[in-house]
């Protein structure tokens, strides 16, 4: 079993668990619907991984949601263990029934049932930087690796400052509203989002004579999100505007995580400007 970080008895700590634990459970209880784009999201948030890669091997999912990953993953070959701490563990119940080879597990990411050297790979995606203490939570799945294991995690980027603070700002207001107004207003902010943006950009784009140019000066969010439905839109403002905490990272501080853990093949790669893919490997131990 993982141990519990300093300071994870504290109220305060207990506290922030819990508001997260519950937000993200009606997160993930209103937004559940699957759709095909997902599979492409996996390897957007992996980054370096081939689909050959899941084939035959026992993966953990940490933070597993409604399933989505989990589901793809095992589709590419992977057992899989998906671990969430939220009401969210229903939502993947629901997705991934049928599915072989998926084993689903609530559980506090801080405290996990599992042996040491149980995993041939752990992936995290876009998940610790809603803890309390998010690197205590990555050196706590590190030692569930096999030797020659590879973690995978997806966390925020701190390249947008400005943007990053505006949001925090707004944040200090939505993130004290109950969730059910926090979906509505989330509603608001995705209906102009996608309303007076991502469905623009897809109508421009259509056509001949300005198309490709269109293509050339848009924004990368425009492009990601015009291959999604509304409700990924709806449900990524809910997100922004409803998790109790948000931390953001650069290069530097990640690289630092997997040296500080022993792992080895380090690699930190940008994914746009809004989140950095890190990948390490356990050692393998030679007799």
């Amino acid at each position: 079993m993982t141990r519990v970080p300093p300071g994870a008895t504290s109220s305060r700590f207990f506290l922030e668990q819990r508001r997260t634990q519950r937000n993200f459970g009606k997160q993930w209880r209103y937004f559940s619907k699957m759709t095909d784009v997902f599979e492409t999201d996996l390897f957007r948030y992996l980054g370096q991984v081939e689909p050959a890669f899941f084939q035959g091997k026992l993966g953990l999912d940490v933070g597993c949601g409604f399933g989505r990953h989990a589901y793809y993953a095992n589709q590419l070959g992977a057992e899989m263990v998906g671990v969430d701490f939220s009401e969210a563990i229903e939502s993947a119940a629901a997705n991934l029934r049928g599915s072989q080879g998926v084993h689903l597990v609530q559980a506090n990411l801080y405290q996990l049932p599992f042996r040491p050297r149980t995993f041939d790979f752990i992936y995290s995606l876009g998940v610790l930087h809603h803890l309390p203490d998010p690197e205590a939570g990555f050196r706590a799945l590190v030692p569930l690796l096999k030797p020659g294991g590879v973690i995978m995690i997806w966390v925020y980027s701190s390249v947008r400052r400005g943007v990053n603070q505006l949001l925090e700002w707004v944040r200090g207001v939505t993130t004290r509203l109950p969730a059910p107004a926090v979906k509505w207003v989330s509603l608001a902010a995705g209906v102009v989002d996608y309303g007076g943006f991502v469905l623009p950009y897809r109508f421009l784009r259509s056509l001949l004579a300005i198309g490709p140019g269109v293509e050339r000066i848009a924004w990368n969010r425009l492009k990601l999100y015009s291959r999604y439905p509304f409700e990924v839109v709806w449900a990524d403002w809910f997100d922004r505007l409803g998790a109790p905490l948000r931390a953001y990272y650069d290069a530097p501080t990640l690289q630092r995580w997997l040296a500080d853990t022993g792992l080895v093949n380090p690699q930190v790669s940008p994914t746009g400007v809004y989140g950095w893919s890190a990948h390490g490997q356990a050692p393998v131990v030679r007799v």
